[in-house]
């Protein structure tokens, strides 16, 4: 409600003043357009206290009626003038209707530019990545004589072993297991059950080393970013807490049988390849039936005072449809469709 009567008590000023305007000195003309964009991005938060609201507009506005004094801080849309447009402009920014910047092109190149930056100028970041793995289904054939329990359909993982185990345990079977096949049983239903719970790895790496090719998305390559506007479902821009933060949304990718590369290379040509790492898929003669690529977020932070990056934040996940390669002489057919979610975050230090 409180920023409702904001909105609505600077409209009721622009309506009184519509026609005034401030003139302010900017020297843009030399600026790239992602300099200058880069410019009014940080411009746009007006009174300094990290993020854009109405009280932006307001002083803008009051600037531009010649209550405030102004200067090309002020001059948000960079046409060397402190006006009622730069108010206007800021009210729809801070009310969400419109954004700041609103060629998406320019966006995602200042996107880009910045993630690749990270590879380029070696900062020291603190790597923290979460794997979490919430259903493993597995269905079965082909189970050999005496073993039919085993022949499953969409059963999880964990339950499964909990059943093969529990049928090696049961005569005939339980009279030829010795201490050291008995241990191995356990051990195989305390992994099944480890699948399904967050996997957590942290790693900090220090300025200036050989590293970042390594651990910075996408690893093993010299750049960071290669999205297209035809990758990508959406991008924003805001300002929180001082940092400019961009958020790019990607669309839903699913590859049907042959259509998901094994090579490296080709990985990094599908849209999710061109910005994430990729999971890693068996290689050892299973048939990969689908992976679908899905819930992708990339949140960008930019430190707003030393236009360095600050922070990334990488997320989606991924469904996978996998025959595995039988064993000489087995029966058995195994297909296992694994969802998982998989998180990157990056703190710059």
């Amino acid at each position: 409600m409180k920023k409702f009567l904001s909105i609505i008590l600077v409209i009721g000023i622009l309506m009184s003043v519509m026609s005034i305007s401030v003139s302010a000195e900017a020297e843009v003309t030399t600026l790239t357009e992602k300099e200058k964009a880069m410019l009014t991005i940080s411009r746009a938060d007006i009174d300094k206290d990290g993020t854009y609201s109405t009280n932006d507009a307001a002083k803008l506005l009051r600037a531009a009626a010649g209550i405030e004094l102004a200067n090309e801080e002020y001059d948000i849309d960079l046409d060397g003038s402190v006006t009622l447009l730069d108010a206007q402009k800021m009210l729809k920014v801070s009310a969400g209707i419109e954004p700041l910047i609103e060629d998406n092109a320019l966006l995602l190149a200042i996107f880009d530019e910045n993630l690749d930056s990270v590879k380029q100028t070696k900062p020291g970041f603190t790597r923290t990545v979460t794997m979490v793995c919430p259903s493993v289904k597995v269905t079965t054939t082909g189970a050999p004589t005496g073993f039919s329990d085993l022949n499953v359909s969409n059963m999880e993982y964990k339950d499964y072993v909990n059943k093969f185990v529990s049928l090696m345990n049961t005569f005939p079977y339980n009279t030829m297991l010795d201490a050291e096949m008995k241990a191995e049983l356990e051990e195989m239903k305390k992994s099944a059950v480890e699948i399904y719970k967050p996997q957590i790895e942290t790693k900090t790496i220090a300025a200036a080393s050989n590293s970042h090719y390594t651990y910075f998305p996408v690893n093993n390559l010299g750049w960071s970013c290669n999205l297209t506007l035809e990758d990508i479902k959406a991008i924003s821009q805001t300002m929180v807490d001082g940092k400019i933060k961009i958020t790019v949304t990607m669309g839903d990718y699913t590859y049907s049988k042959g259509q998901y590369p094994s090579a490296f290379s080709e990985k990094q040509k599908l849209p999710y390849g061109k910005i994430f790492n990729l999971p890693n898929l068996p290689n050892d003669g299973s048939t990969i039936n689908s992976v679908a690529l899905k819930n992708g977020v990339i949140v960008l932070a930019v430190d707003a005072v030393t236009g360095s990056v600050a922070a990334v934040d990488y997320s989606y996940s991924y469904n996978t449809d996998i025959t595995a390669a039988k064993s000489e002489g087995s029966t058995l057919t195994m297909r296992t469709v694994t969802t998982a979610n998989t998180n990157e975050n990056y703190v710059m230090n």
